[in-house]
């Protein structure tokens, strides 16, 4: 049971948009797959406002390799990683997060609900920053009919944007790193 809710948790925290008909007046618009003029990733952040309520927006996250639309990457360190399937119908009242994490849907549906009342619809592919370690956090349901798969990947609690400037793992020379010896070709855009 913990388990669960810890997962349901997480899975509210990572969302853009689902169904335009899901959207609310004023939102921002969705977070789209990189276009090839892309200059930074963007995702999702949910924090927690001076007001004791969560806010959603979309940042760019650091630029850590890559360039103009092609392969552009954000390299963060990360503490653990979590997966976990919460079945269609679980509802968790308000929470936050103790720590900054990206939730990743990889299948199902959840609607997230903000102080305003306001709902939004993650659905798979949906990546947020969810930072909402303040004030009363934010409601989650999984929707629609398959469960929710969520990935979960807790960033440090006080620099979770700080920039990794290698792609290898910490300790690992880079001739040793295969990361560090690919080089991509840009392909034909669109």
């Amino acid at each position: 049971m913990k388990a669960r809710h810890l997962f349901a948790a997480a899975a509210m925290i990572g969302m853009s948009y689902g169904p335009a008909s899901a959207k609310q007046a004023g939102d921002p618009p969705p977070v789209s797959p990189l276009s090839p003029t892309g200059k930074a990733m963007r995702v999702m952040h949910m924090s927690g406002g001076a007001d004791g309520e969560s806010h959603l927006e979309i940042i760019d996250l650091p630029l850590t390799g890559g360039g103009d639309g092609h392969s552009v990457q954000s390299r963060l360190r990360a503490t653990d990683v979590e997966i976990g399937d919460t079945l269609p119908g679980d509802f968790i009242d308000f929470h936050g997060v103790s720590t900054p994490r990206f939730l990743i849907v990889l299948a199902g549906q959840l609607e997230v609900g903000l102080g305003d009342g306001s709902k939004h619809i993650l659905s798979k592919g949906d990546i947020v920053l969810a930072d909402d370690v303040t004030g009363r956090g934010h409601t989650s349901r999984m929707i629609g009919t398959e469960p929710v798969r969520i990935l979960t990947v807790r960033l440090p609690k006080d620099s979770p944007l700080a920039p990794k400037s290698s792609s290898c793992p910490d300790g690992m020379p880079a001739d040793q790193c295969v990361a560090a010896r690919l080089q991509g070709q840009a392909g034909p855009h669109k």
